[in-house]
């Protein structure tokens, strides 16, 4: 019975082609497509071994740490980043020694390269709807030893949470005690960014680089949601995030947009196909359905083995094409809060003590549960990049597949 079904399929001209289309696509196609993107089906087929990821990726970050010194020496704009008295957005930057211990005797600057990209991307920025002013949150506990900072100090206003503190002896902290001191340098640098007079707040991890197109994009979506201090917000909104782990952002997740977005964008393939297919090979009328059927099917195994993550990356061609969304649990390395907002969220965590299992993301995650009103949104795609291999929370090197 099944042999004969098959049998009768294979005479439709079209199966044939569908089926020799579909090796191409996912035996030689797609393949060699994951030479150059991540997070397709075939990610890991040409995955490098740790060893060679980690000097890839140190190279990259020596050529970022190479342009941001470079600019950085030409800059002289201290304090002159906007000349308003009430500043929209402040970014503060949140920062400890990362590699200290000399884990492997590199230091990964990465401080350097996050203050060095995002001056230059305030520097360039032109017809800005928003106003803007850079600070860093020095939240090391040994900062006279936090060699780094010292240069950058000189060029953007820098919170200090400790006073110099050469003569006190180093420590070991348990997981638990390093939760807790991230949760509360976090309330810490953003209470300091609010006592500067701004409006909102955009709170980012010395970790995260800001993509090119990070100033123009929030500055467009702030001010469509209301959010440049001058009138009442639109809707009222906790924090967005710019940031959430790429590979999170699959189709294959719990997220209520995910699944359509797969769907529309298999039907629009499903009609290109069609289309150009019918030019090629006319077919009656009655068989169309055939057609309509076997390349949507097609077209859905493909959007799945391409990846969402770079089908989403064609929205970065303008900052109108950015999509939001409610916003995932997980993660802070760069989020905008509403000074309501924050105030929120600080006076929760000053509640909570943070400990393995329970982060300070995971505490913001519990407070969204229990108040349903607290509006979080996400911008996509990313805004901004994690190139944290050094962990400052676990005092290692990371996995290079999973930053």
């Amino acid at each position: 019975m099944m042999l004969r079904w098959c049998r009768t399929i294979f005479k439709y001209k079209f199966v044939k082609h569908l089926v020799f289309i579909t090796v191409v696509t996912f035996f030689i196609g797609l393949p060699l497509l994951s030479l150059r993107y991540r997070y397709t089906a075939f990610d890991t087929l040409w995955r490098k071994e740790k060893s060679q990821a980690q000097k890839l990726m140190r190279n990259v970050n020596d050529q970022r740490i190479a342009e941001a010194q470079s600019f950085l020496a030409k800059y002289d704009g201290r304090g002159k980043l906007t000349q308003e008295s009430q500043i929209s957005v402040g970014i503060t930057i949140i920062t400890v020694s990362r590699n200290r211990h000399m884990l492997d005797q590199y230091e990964p600057k990465y401080l350097t390269q996050v203050v060095g990209k995002s001056l230059q991307l305030l520097h360039k920025a032109k017809h800005l709807k928003l106003s803007y002013s850079l600070f860093i949150c020095n939240v090391d506990d040994e900062p006279s030893s936090y060699y780094e900072l010292e240069p950058l100090t000189r060029k953007v206003p820098t919170f200090n949470r400790f006073q110099n503190s050469s003569s006190r002896l180093p420590f070991q902290r348990s997981i638990d005690q390093t939760l807790e001191k991230e949760k509360e340098d976090y309330a810490f640098c953003g209470e300091e960014t609010f006592k500067q007079n701004v409006s909102n707040l955009l709170l980012m991890e010395d970790d995260a680089l800001p993509n090119d197109d990070m100033i123009t994009v929030i500055d467009h979506h702030l001010y469509r949601l209301g959010l440049g201090g001058g009138h009442p917000p639109k809707q009222n909104i906790t924090f967005i995030k710019l940031y959430h782990p790429d590979r999170l952002l699959g189709f294959i997740s719990l997220e209520r947009e995910r699944l359509p977005e797969l769907f529309c964008l298999g039907l629009i393939l499903t009609t290109c196909f069609v289309k150009v297919y019918l030019i090629i090979h006319p077919v009656e009328a009655k068989h169309r359905k055939v057609i309509w059927l076997g390349f949507f099917v097609y077209s859905c195994i493909l959007v799945l083995a391409v990846g969402r993550q770079n089908f989403t990356a064609i929205r970065r061609m303008s900052k109108y094409l950015y999509q939001i969304t409610p916003a995932p649990s997980c993660c802070t390395p760069a989020i905008v809060y509403t000074k309501s907002g924050f105030h929120t969220i600080s006076s929760y965590l000053k509640s909570v003590t943070c400990k393995r299992g329970f982060g300070k993301d995971t505490a913001i995650d519990k407070l969204r549960e229990m108040n349903p009103g607290l509006k979080a949104l996400l911008i996509q795609p990313n805004l901004f990049r994690h190139i944290g291999m050094y962990s400052s929370l676990r005092d290692q090197v990371l996995d290079p597949f999973i930053v």
